[in-house]
């Protein structure tokens, strides 16, 4: 009974995700809501806005989960709420360009609902306890208070930052969802096999649409939802190493182009990228030396110009080792020395 119950939040967020994006599309393009495709030659316009749709999925397998797993209503509500802040957080960025250590800030923001949760509801929110390899849970106290608004706010803005190819951002992600789907399984957690199917069915879903070529943008309304989803689950269920090495690709490529820029600044703001098309429709690295350093830029400077779906094969296969990295350390988990 249990897995007819996954399989229906799956196909709920599915096809709610599947069915709302091409109704998005025409909006994107009635408001005139799009953006320009720098990395192919001929700069095709694209719609935008395409994260409302994953936003709707996602809201829909999470209220189809409160009727099927009611018990889970606390958490579940709780995941929804963080989701939709940063989703907010990402739609206001869309139509109001904020500023990197504003949007940075806001999305911190969303933390204060779990701090709260864990106070309201003891029983089910429990922050500062996390779950490691060989040694269990910790406890830990002032170093987990002061990295907690990172985990939210850190993972939506590091998954928004490394949306920069067609197909990237939920296909990549659709890989940390089955890492965390897996380790949930392993670690026996149903609270984060529920959320992470929730993100799956949307996530796949929406990739049909944004893969190579992209028909539809996502725009910060979908990143910054996503990135944040994967910050509530690692807190709410207590899967915070487990999430992290899957965002590892994320997380190296937020601090290259933090420490790079010299802080928090809004892409559309720095004066170089860090990647150029050439003629040909190859894609090779910045030599800027102000250009910010990012994963692609990385990977170029090694293997040489690329063309654009070779570079998100290479960026798949990154996400595809630290996800599995990740569901060896859920293994690891339940190992004790």
């Amino acid at each position: 009974m249990m897995i007819l119950y996954y399989l229906y939040i799956f196909i709920i967020s599915f096809f709610t995700t599947f069915i709302t994006t091409p109704l998005v599309i025409k909006l994107a393009l009635k408001i005139n809501k799009t953006g320009v495709d720098i990395h192919k030659p001929s700069k095709p316009i694209v719609p935008s806005l395409g994260g409302i749709a994953i936003l709707i999925g996602i809201l829909s397998g999470s209220l189809s989960s409160l009727i099927l797993f009611h018990q889970y209503y606390v958490e579940t509500l709780l995941f929804l709420l963080v989701v939709l802040i940063n989703g907010i957080i990402g739609l206001i960025d869309d139509f109001k360009v904020l500023k990197g250590i504003v949007k940075m800030s806001t999305t911190i923001l969303s933390t204060i609902p779990l701090i709260a949760s864990s106070y309201l509801f003891p029983d089910k929110i429990v922050l500062g306890r996390p779950e490691v390899p060989f040694l269990g849970k910790l406890r830990l106290t002032l170093v987990y208070w002061a990295l907690l608004p990172l985990i939210v706010g850190g993972s939506a803005n590091a998954v928004n930052m490394l949306e920069v190819f067609n197909g990237v951002m939920p296909g990549t992600c659709s890989f940390i969802a089955i890492a965390i789907l897996l380790s949930s399984i392993i670690l026996n957690k149903t609270r984060s096999i529920i959320f992470s199917i929730i993100m799956l069915g949307s996530l796949l879903s929406y990739y049909y649409y944004n893969k190579y070529p992209a028909k539809v943008f996502s725009g910060d309304v979908g990143s910054l939802s996503v990135g944040g989803a994967f910050g509530a689950i690692a807190i709410i269920c207590r899967l915070e190493i487990v999430v992290m090495i899957a965002l590892i690709p994320h997380i190296i490529n937020a601090f290259y182009v933090i420490s790079s820029v010299k802080g928090f600044k809004e892409r559309r703001t720095i004066r170089y990228r860090p990647v150029e098309v050439m003629e040909n429709g190859l894609i090779k690295a910045s030599k800027e030396k102000d250009a910010p350093i990012t994963l692609t830029r990385i990977i170029l400077s090694i293997t040489g110009p690329l063309e654009e779906k070779y570079i998100i094969k290479t960026i798949f296969f990154i996400e595809i080792c630290t996800s599995i990295l990740a569901i060896i350390t859920a293994f690891l988990i339940k190992v004790k020395i």
